[in-house]
């Protein structure tokens, strides 16, 4: 194998993991942009719908305007969007039309690479998002493999789904995605093997979570079996629940056949808590590197925000299974209630509800269905008394079939609610934009990038990011 590459997750998942995804603000990348593109990065992970989300309702950016502002700062390096294909910003379906529209606009503004993870790895979803893709001018397409562990999740499950997949000519590249950080050595030495063999010559990338402290170990592991990229964050918004530090892998590869020692002169370059270490390699920027973790931790400093830092090893993680930021968006969300003592009874209840629901990826938005249905049952006191519309929709087969049946009982249950009745038994509408536009009362005056966010957003939450004027980049 030749070269170690690295797409860089700091201000997409790092910052999601760590800092809710409402701690950046364009300005604080704009900030940084140019120590990002000589970085020598394969890939920047840069935004998701749950991100543009934030962008409107915490900072009053138009998230639009951002990656424009930041693709032209950051010009040689490729922007990455994720996107889950059935969803924008919300946790609701919308139809084909607005994920094509979704494609077309991040394309136009500077996008070049699409990440999709669908949580039900259904073929024909990811292809015809694919399609979409290409059609909208997307460089790389890549699809992510999400894993977990369950009875129906085994390497064949994951190679059969890969191998259908890499006969599209639309497909590019593939990762395995491991956002609950539940990998260990030993899976990745059968699981990477057996999607390789089914990829062929397609590209295959890591991406776990640090939530275990086993992530690091992982890639290195993968390293070794073939996978050449790696995707990794830099600190103060690595380790944690975050992605392993950029600067941690980099002193481990000559440790694992490669890469060379780095020159003492050069070595200075490195953060001070690991200068005197000069065996470092990799073909990165060290000086851009360590510029920009200055600056996000000057960033910490000043707003108040957590530092990652390594974890010791959880085993209950791998009971639970929920990635990072569902874990710090259900601790806000039960403080906010007065109910943080209540939050190990919470992830009790999540696994309980997720074997009753057919063993779910607890990925976007699956994790929060299964996360928000488990708070609804503690709170309410009463099983399934309360349940949300996604759930329904889940039920319904409208996210792709569940991986194994649904309790019997649970179904039931979730079908007597008053909401279900028009859910169950009927096809998820697919109107045009055009007829969506009609129905919204929106003229031609109204860009289709303003339509996207007046459709999955509040009225009142897009009038006050146009009330606050263009980003402010500085």
């Amino acid at each position: 194998m030749g070269e170690v590459k690295f797409v860089d997750t700091t201000v997409r998942d790092g910052n999601q993991s760590l800092w809710g995804a409402a701690g950046m603000r364009t300005a604080q990348i704009l900030a940084v942009a140019s120590q990002m593109d000589r970085a020598g990065f394969k890939a920047i992970d840069f935004t998701s719908s749950i991100h543009m989300g934030m962008s409107v309702r915490y900072h009053k950016e138009n998230p639009w305007e951002k990656i424009r502002l930041v693709a032209k700062a950051i010009k040689n390096t490729p922007l990455s969007f994720g996107t889950t294909g059935r969803r924008f910003i919300g946790f609701k379906r919308v139809p084909e039309s607005v994920m094509a529209l979704v494609l077309e606009r991040v394309a136009a503004n500077g996008i070049r690479r699409v990440w999709i993870v669908d949580a039900a790895h259904d073929v024909q979803l990811i292809l015809k998002v694919a399609r979409m893709a290409k059609a909208a001018g997307i460089e790389e397409f890549v699809v992510a493999l999400s894993f977990t562990l369950s009875p129906v999740h085994t390497d064949e499950y994951y190679a059969q789904k890969a191998r259908e997949l890499a006969q599209s000519p639309d497909v590019d590249t593939f990762y395995i995605k491991d956002q609950g950080g539940l990998l260990t050595p030993e899976r990745v030495r059968t699981l990477v093997p057996a999607v390789k063999e089914a990829i062929g010559d397609k590209p295959l990338e890591i991406h776990s979570h640090c939530s275990t402290g086993l992530a690091s170990i992982c890639y290195l592991e993968a390293i070794r079996l073939g996978v050449d990229t790696v995707h990794t964050a830099i600190p103060p918004l690595a380790n944690g629940t975050s992605q392993p530090s950029v600067f941690n892998i980099l002193h481990n590869l000559p440790y694992v056949g490669y890469g060379k020692r780095l020159p003492e002169e050069a070595s200075k370059a490195l953060p001070s808590w690991v200068t005197g270490k000069n065996h470092y390699w990799a073909d990165l920027d060290l000086e851009a590197l360590k510029a920009i973790s200055d600056h996000f931790f000057r960033v910490a400093q000043e707003e108040g925000r957590p530092i990652g830092q390594p974890v010791e090893h959880d085993a209950y993680y791998y009971v639970h299974q929920l990635p990072g930021g569902m874990v710090t968006t259900l601790k806000r969300q039960l403080s906010e209630m007065g109910m943080e003592h209540r939050l190990e009874e919470v992830l009790d209840e999540v696994v309980r509800v997720r074997a009753e629901l057919g063993y779910p990826i607890m990925v976007t938005p699956f994790s929060q269905f299964v996360g928000t249905q488990a708070a609804m049952n503690v709170i309410h006191g009463e099983r399934y008394k309360v349940v949300p519309e996604g759930v329904i929709q889940y039920a319904a087969g409208w996210f792709g079939e569940p991986p194994s049946s649904i309790e019997p009982e649970v179904l039931e249950r979730i079908a007597s609610q008053p909401k279900a009745k028009e859910i169950f038994g009927s096809e998820f509408p697919q109107p045009s934009v055009k007829e969506l536009r009609k129905e919204m009362g929106l003229g031609p005056e109204v860009s289709d990038e303003e339509f996207l966010l007046r459709f999955v957003l509040t009225q009142k939450e897009v009038d006050e990011m146009l009330a606050a004027g263009p980003i402010k980049t500085a």
